[in-house]
């Protein structure tokens, strides 16, 4: 008695299940790509390094898959849009700069 309950339990389980795959899949977005930095680059119209530095600038952000540098394409859209604003500072930062940016560190 027991064994076809759990059997009809899980069939009914399996139903839902699919059900909700089916709706999820009609409603997905078309996704937004993520571009190694080589297409970004042909796309951008710059250097695959320029793209490294604006990761590395947070001028855009960066996606990590693996080892793999990769920027969504709705992002690079973006900020060739906004005309790739100036740096703030016309010299690299220094090491002590970087250091409190990403550690909070305060100057002193």
């Amino acid at each position: 008695m027991s064994n076809t309950f759990d059997e009809s339990l899980r069939g009914v389980i399996r139903e839902i299940v699919r059900e909700e795959l089916a709706r999820c899949d009609d409603q997905r977005q078309p996704s937004d790509p993520y571009l190694p930095t080589a297409d970004a680059a042909v796309l951008a119209g710059v250097a695959e390094g320029t793209i490294r530095r604006w990761v590395r600038e947070a001028r855009i952000p960066g996606h990590r898959a693996g080892r793999v540098l990769r920027v969504r394409m709705s992002d690079l859209q973006r900020l060739l849009a906004s005309g790739v604003p100036p740096m703030k500072h016309a010299t690299a930062p220094s090491p002590e700069e970087l250091a409190r940016r990403h550690f909070g560190l305060r100057e002193g």
